[in-house]
């Protein structure tokens, strides 16, 4: 039997496919329980259930109090879990929209990998909040509210090589994860996370960036380190110094579609060189603290302006390099992508 472990409150969900389906029941405005008639299967049973979602019965009482989870999320095994850390403004959140939209586009099958969202309703919502304003209107972003604690959204990750998965992306505000009063529950589940570093940010903090070091703390208390999470650290907002090298040459070598370790060793050679040289070895330390790790060069703009005399609208039009790349690596180190280059990627 399957069993999953919730990421909003930690509580075990023993026997997955035995518990209680709950739909939205339009006219109530509120979930009621499924019924499906006994012994039902096959095509009548799928049709039954699509769009149905598990209660969490939190049996402790943890916040969130009542909530539910996409039937999908638990059917193909324990979901892969992965994370945005970063401060405020480093640019998270435009990350996470770039990298959904290329996913919507079908980047991903470049790598022979399909994908389809295993929640429709939760996906549409991020597509229209986040992805299509940045993609299609050229809006800046705004910064992710603080307190929120479900996934922003998630995947079901197919391959020719090996099972079924599901991914999740948790977007998180930079003042939570500065604060970190109430540690975001998923973390002490998270299989890998994305460190965003901003290069407009490096000069003036010269100490680090505060939420790696909350974040890789508590993972160290929690004795999830260093083989028990996954890290991609990002050099987002790479436009911003798209004239110094290394970061020119990997801006213009485009999006690679291979699965090559050998690339992604050399890339994270060059990325830790750049910030080496920038006295900013202290946003190295998720390279130091996890066993398998990796540096990515990306710009999820592209590198358009802010247009003058309006209030957060890009001059052109926007278009996100290399933001599948760090993708790619986590899904090799956490597991995902099976086969003997997955295996060396991020060691």
């Amino acid at each position: 039997m399957t069993s999953v472990t919730c990421p909003l409150c930690l509580t075990p969900l023993e026997g997955w496919d035995s518990l209680d389906r709950w739909h939205w029941d339009v006219n109530r405005q509120t979930y009621t329980k499924l019924k499906i008639p006994a012994g039902i299967t096959g095509p009548q049973r799928i049709n039954i259930e699509r769009g149905s979602v598990i209660r969490c019965p939190n049996s402790y009482g943890f916040e969130p109090d009542v909530h539910y989870l996409p039937v999908d999320y638990g059917r193909f095994g324990p979901p892969v879990v992965l994370g945005f850390t970063g401060i405020a403004g480093a640019g998270k959140s435009q990350l996470l929209a770039a990298m959904v939209g290329e996913i919507e586009r079908g980047g991903l099958r470049e790598y022979g990998i399909n994908t389809r969202p295993i929640d429709r309703s939760l996906h549409a919502n991020f597509l229209e909040e986040k992805v299509r304003p940045l993609l299609s209107d050229g809006k800046v972003l705004p910064p992710t509210p603080p307190g929120i604690t479900g996934f922003a959204d998630a995947f079901l990750i197919t391959t020719t090589s090996g099972p079924n998965r599901v991914i999740t992306l948790f977007d998180v505000a930079g003042g939570d994860l500065t604060r970190m009063v109430h540690a975001k529950k998923y973390l002490d589940i998270a299989d890998g996370l994305f460190f965003i570093v901003d290069p407009t940010q490096i000069e003036s903090r010269g100490v680090g960036d505060i939420t790696f070091n909350n974040v890789l703390d508590l993972l160290e208390d929690a004795d999830r380190l260093p083989a028990k999470v996954s890290a991609a650290i990002v050099l987002s907002k790479a436009d911003t110094v798209r004239f110094e090298d290394p970061v020119a040459r990997w801006l213009r070598s485009g999006d690679s579609t291979v699965l090559d370790a050998a690339q992604f060793v050399r890339e994270s050679e060059d990325v830790y060189a750049f910030l080496y040289g920038k006295e900013a070895e202290a946003w190295c330390r998720p390279y130091r603290d996890c066993a398998r790790a990796t540096f990515h060069v990306v710009s999820s703009t592209g590198g358009s302006s802010l247009r003058e005399g309006t209030l957060g609208t890009y001059q052109q039009a926007i278009a996100p390099r290399r933001v599948l790349r760090p993708l790619v690596a986590m899904l090799a180190m956490t597991g995902v992508l099976t086969g003997p280059v997955a295996e060396t990627v991020g060691i």
